[in-house]
C-alpha cells in the first residue's frame, strides 16, 4: 500500500533542500576560486556547458517543477565538481588571496585586491568586514571632497570623515509631520 500523494508543501520543502544544496556548492566554489571565476579557469567548451546547465536548473526552479529541479540540481552538482577538477588540473590549487588587515572602532577590516576575491578572504573564524579595492574606489568616487583634500594637501592623511551640515540637518527632523 502506498502512502498519500505528496502535498504541495512537501514538494516545496524538497525543492528548497535541492536548491540549498546547489547554492551551497556554488558558495564553496566561490570561496575556493573567487566569486564567479571558476568557469573562467576552464576551457571554453566546459564553461559553455556549465552555463547551459545553470540555465536549465534556473528554468526548472522558475517552473516550480520538483522532478526537473531534482534532475538539474544533480547535474549542477556534477558540473561544479567537473569544473573544480578541471581547474585543479589546469591551474593547480587555488592561490591564497592577497589581503591586508586592520582594526577600526567597528572591528576587523580585511582589504582584498579584487572584488571576486571577497569570498576567498581568510577570516579564520573572526568576524570581519571584507572590502575590495573596487569598493574603496567607489567610496572615493562618491565622496569627491576626500579626493580633493588629498589632491590639495599632498601627503595628507584622512583621519576622519564627517557628513556635511546639510546632511546632518536633513537627518535631524522633528518627526512632527507624521500624521499618527
Amino acid at each position: 500500500m502506498k502512502g498519500a500523494p505528496p502535498t504541495r508543501h512537501s514538494q516545496i520543502s524538497d525543492m528548497q533542500v535541492i536548491i540549498n544544496c546547489v547554492d551551497q556548492r556554488g558558495r564553496e566554489m566561490d570561496q575556493c576560486w573567487g566569486i564567479g571565476r571558476l568557469p573562467m579557469l576552464v576551457p571554453f567548451a566546459w564553461a559553455e556547458r556549465f552555463h547551459a546547465q545553470q540555465k536549465l536548473f534556473n528554468a526548472a526552479v522558475w517552473a516550480f517543477d520538483l522532478c526537473l529541479i531534482r534532475q538539474h540540481g544533480d547535474a549542477m552538482l556534477r558540473a561544479y565538481d567537473k569544473l573544480d577538477g578541471l581547474a585543479r588540473e589546469i591551474k593547480g590549487e587555488p592561490l591564497p588571496v592577497d589581503q591586508w588587515e586592520f582594526e577600526t572602532e567597528q572591528g576587523l577590516v580585511i582589504l582584498v585586491r579584487d572584488l571576486r576575491d571577497t569570498g576567498r578572504a581568510q577570516c579564520h573564524g573572526r568576524k570581519a568586514q571584507v572590502w575590495s579595492l573596487d569598493e574603496i574606489a567607489n567610496v572615493i568616487h562618491c565622496h569627491p571632497m576626500i579626493a580633493a583634500a588629498k589632491e590639495a594637501f599632498v601627503g595628507a592623511q584622512v583621519m576622519s570623515v564627517r557628513p556635511s551640515k546639510v546632511a546632518i540637518d536633513a537627518l535631524n527632523d522633528e518627526l512632527s509631520d507624521i500624521p499618527f
